[in-house]
């Protein structure tokens, strides 16, 4: 397995969507996962279960990421349970609000530009010095390709500053071993059950007849850029693109 021994944090990992995909997949490489979630606590438990029942490690933890006491306490968890911390993912980000530059709510828009923001501000500090100390560390972050084209403007100014954030801080991790890199999809479909999701996550039926990304294809992604095998990659934002028939 790519990353026994490794104990990564997955935030926002317990909806159905990329986070979940995300967990099983490093689950399925022999990670120790920290699920955290902020409401869904059956959803988190769930997969936690399943994991555990592959032979895996896995917790669920409760903490809202865009406050600096929720990762405080995610990362408090994660190190109480397992020591350390090897790999996180900064998944969840800006809410949805599509109106144009010239009716937008200023709060709102502001709201949006916190949240892509505010967990790599909040977490970095957490994890990076120990990180550094064992000279590895894997930095990964969900944002979206540029040029930053959704409908919603506040939503792409948000990505943009994700994404210029990790671009930013890859050069001063990269003497200490830790890689900072983006995925950035556009719109993902959401794998509606967990059933699906675990499917997709062996490679079995559902995974080999997908028609476009699905959350699968994230994870998948994130599994590498978390691997050895991407030792050498920092600064990286790694389209996806989407067949359409």
């Amino acid at each position: 397995m790519k990353l026994r021994d490794r104990t990564a944090i997955v935030t926002g990992a317990a909806g159905s969507g990329m986070g979940r995909s995300i967990a099983l997949t490093l689950a399925r490489e022999g990670a120790k996962v920290v699920v955290n979630y902020r409401t869904s606590t059956d959803n988190a438990n769930a997969i936690v279960g399943h994991i555990k029942s592959r032979g895996g490690n896995a917790i669920a933890v409760q903490a809202d990421v865009f406050t600096s006491d929720g990762c405080k306490n995610l990362v408090n968890a994660t190190l109480e349970q397992f020591d350390e911390v090897n790999i996180c993912i900064i998944n969840p980000g800006a809410g949805w609000h599509p109106d144009p530059i010239d009716k937008l709510n200023p709060d709102d828009a502001m709201e949006d530009v916190r949240r892509e923001i505010a967990p790599i501000f909040h977490l970095m500090p957490l994890v990076l010095p120990e990180m550094y100390k064992q000279k590895w560390g894997r930095i990964v972050a969900i944002a979206l390709t540029p040029p930053y084209d959704s409908p919603a403007y506040p939503y792409n100014v948000g990505k943009a500053a994700r994404v210029h954030a990790f671009l930013q801080a890859y050069g001063q991790a990269w003497p200490n071993g830790v890689t900072f890199n983006v995925i950035a999809p556009g719109p993902v479909p959401a794998i509606e059950t967990l059933t699906e999701a675990i499917e997709q996550s062996e490679h079995r039926t559902a995974w080999r007849e997908r028609t476009s990304t699905s959350p699968q294809d994230i994870g998948e992604g994130v599994t590498f850029l978390c691997s050895e095998a991407a030792k050498f990659i920092s600064g990286c934002v790694l389209p996806y693109r989407f067949y359409v028939k």
